[in-house]
């Protein structure tokens, strides 16, 4: 079993809101021959936030059944931008009922296992380390510190990461996963990377950063703890794989 990650889908909905202004000419149509080449039925797919440009849930039926039509198992988190997202936790699984390949997904500080593969994240918000990204368009990036949302987030990845503890057992391969970033460039820490690192995982994947923003992204090791900046364009509209198991 293989895990992928890959953040930023931002798939066009029933809205038909392409990405063509940021430079993702017809996007949905490469990141599909790229996943359906990559993947295979077993492999387990993290998709990390802003999923569809829907802001109800009835908008995002296509985006949904584009997801269920790609090879794999999935995972869903929440983004900045998935206005369509339920709120509840029960109006999300009936959302999601209808396809059977996106197998679980992580909501305000559940966690989810799969496998040998336990899942801790949240969506996050943009901290008070965040670097001003010019030349980034608003539409896609979301600057301003929100202390309140930070704090919020960062005590949901706390449950999380305990619920995933209550999940997992020694052999366990434990993946983190946010939308926003959890470190910047330099690297710089933020009010989730201490949390991160109580949780030990094998890797840390996000994304959220587009075009000149994803170099103020962080890839690398930060106190013994891998991260990777795994938004679409960042990734070159390819799913990344993250891990392999035997």
């Amino acid at each position: 079993m293989r895990v992928f990650a890959i953040g930023d889908l931002h798939l066009p909905s029933a809205r038909e809101k392409d990405m063509d202004r940021f430079g993702w000419v017809g996007h949905p149509g490469p990141l599909a021959r790229a996943w359906d080449e990559m993947i295979g039925p077993d492999d387990l797919v993290l998709l990390l936030g802003d999923i569809s440009w829907a802001t109800r849930p009835a908008e995002a039926t296509g985006d949904l059944e584009w997801i269920e039509a790609r090879p794999g198992k999935k995972v869903l988190l929440k983004g900045n931008h998935d206005y369509w997202w339920p709120g509840s936790r029960k109006k999300l699984e009936e959302l999601l009922a209808p396809y059977p390949s996106i197998v679980g997904f992580l909501h305000n500080g559940s966690a989810y296992r799969h496998g040998p593969y336990v899942l801790a994240g949240v969506r996050g918000w943009t901290v008070p380390e965040a670097p001003h990204l010019e030349g980034v368009d608003e539409e896609i990036r979301l600057e301003d510190p929100r202390p309140d949302l930070v704090e919020r987030d960062a005590q949901r990845l706390e449950r999380s990461v305990q619920a995933a503890e209550e999940l997992a057992d020694p052999d366990s391969i434990r993946i983190a996963c946010m939308h926003f970033p959890p470190v910047y460039a330099g690297p710089k820490e933020t009010r989730f990377t201490p949390i991160i690192e109580k949780f030990r995982p094998h890797v840390c994947v996000y994304g959220h950063l587009h075009g000149p923003g994803i170099d103020a992204g962080y890839t690398g090791e930060l106190r013994g703890i891998r991260y990777r900046l795994v938004s679409c364009d960042a990734a070159g509209f390819r799913p990344v794989l993250v891990h392999e198991s035997p």
